[in-house]
C-alpha cells in the first residue's frame, strides 16, 4: 500500500509517503511559511524526489489535532480532496497519540503536551509498552496551573508543548518526572502513516466527508 501522510497540526508539520513499513520520503513544513501556500507544492516535490505519481497513492493519513486551528483546517480539507478526488481511503489519527507513539516500548506512562495558548495546554496520558500507544483516558484541554495535579510521576512528558512551558513544569514536577528529547517532541508524518496502516488494515477508513478536526474547544 502507498499511503501518503500529511500533519499540519502543530507549527512544525511533516508530509511522508510510505509504501508498506518503507518510508520512502518525508520532510517538514514550517506554518510559518503558511501551509496554505506550501502544502500542496510540498506533496508535488514529495511525489518527485520519491519518483512517484499522485495516481499511484493507495490510502491517506491525516492528523486531526488537536493543535493548531488554521493549520487542522488546511490539512483536513486537503486531504478530504484527495481522497474525493483519488477514490481512495483515509485514516484520521489523533496528534497527541502520533506524539506518544514517537516513544515506543516506554517504560513510564507518556503525557503528551500541545500548547493550547493562554496557558493552557492539551494532554493525552498513554502508556507505550509496544509500538501501538494505549490511551490512559480521553485527552483534555487544561490550565496550566491544574496540570500538576493531573500527572503522577514517574512519567515522560512530550509534545511540542515543552518548547513554551518546560521551564516552569520542571519546577513544578521535580525530578521524577522526565522530558522527551527535542528531535521526539514534534509529530511525523511517517509515524502518523505507521499508525494510519493499522486502522485502514482494521478497516477504520474513515469517509471523507466525515473528517473532522479535534479541538477540544471552540475554534475561534
Amino acid at each position: 500500500m502507498l499511503l501518503l501522510a500529511v500533519d499540519t497540526a502543530t507549527d512544525q508539520g511533516s508530509l511522508a509517503l510510505v509504501e508498506e513499513d518503507r518510508v520512502l520520503g518525508e520532510f517538514s513544513l514550517s506554518a510559518a511559511g503558511s501551509y496554505l501556500k506550501f502544502l500542496l507544492p510540498g506533496i508535488e516535490t514529495l511525489l518527485t524526489q520519491t519518483g512517484r505519481r499522485l495516481e499511484e497513492v493507495e490510502a491517506l493519513a491525516v492528523s486531526q489535532g488537536p493543535g493548531n486551528f488554521t493549520g487542522l483546517r488546511i490539512g483536513l480539507a486537503t486531504v478530504q480532496g484527495l481522497a474525493w478526488a483519488l477514490n481512495i481511503p483515509v485514516a484520521a489519527v489523533s496528534t497527541l497519540e502520533v506524539l506518544a507513539a514517537q516513544l515506543p516500548f516506554h517504560p513510564h506512562p507518556v503525557g503528551v503536551l500541545i500548547d493550547a495558548k493562554r496557558r493552557e495546554v492539551y494532554l493525552g496520558r498513554y502508556l507505550c509498552p509496544e509500538d501501538q500507544p494505549q490511551a490512559l483516558e480521553a485527552p483534555e484541554r487544561l490550565p496550566l496551573e491544574a496540570l500538576a495535579a493531573r500527572l503522577s510521576p514517574p512519567l515522560t512528558l512530550t509534545g511540542p508543548g515543552l518548547s513554551a512551558y518546560e521551564q516552569f513544569l520542571r519546577a513544578e514536577l521535580g525530578p521524577d518526572v522526565h522530558f522527551a528529547p527535542p528531535e521526539k517532541r514534534f509529530p511525523l508524518a511517517s509515524t502518523l502513516a505507521r499508525l494510519a496502516r493499522g486502522r485502514l488494515t482494521e478497516g477504520k477508513a474513515v469517509p471523507p466527508q466525515a473528517l473532522l478536526p479535534l479541538y477540544l474547544r471552540p475554534a475561534l
